[in-house]
């Protein structure tokens, strides 16, 4: 079965459905390859996003024992709601 190429390397499946023998693309199938490629995608993006975010924690962690050797919890305080005094 032979495949016609598409832009951003996508392989169509195509099937002969015409006596003279061009080559039809089926619908159905291109959006399927479309939709798993989609899928795939975002999946990649999220175990990134939650890996950055552990790896973020365990450096914290590690902060917090090498400097309160695990007697203390480190906290960043956020003044930017309290007024301004002059």
């Amino acid at each position: 079965m032979p495949a016609i190429g598409h832009w951003k390397n996508i392989e169509i499946p195509a099937t002969t459905g015409h006596a003279d023998g061009t080559t039809t693309v089926s619908i159905v199938s291109t959006i399927v390859i479309f939709v798993r490629k989609a899928v795939v995608g975002c999946a990649k993006f999220f175990v990134r996003a939650m890996q950055a975010v552990s790896e973020a924690r365990m450096h914290q962690v590690a902060i917090e024992v090498e400097l309160y050797r695990n007697r203390y919890r480190h906290s960043s305080k956020n003044d930017d709601d309290l007024p301004i005094v002059r």
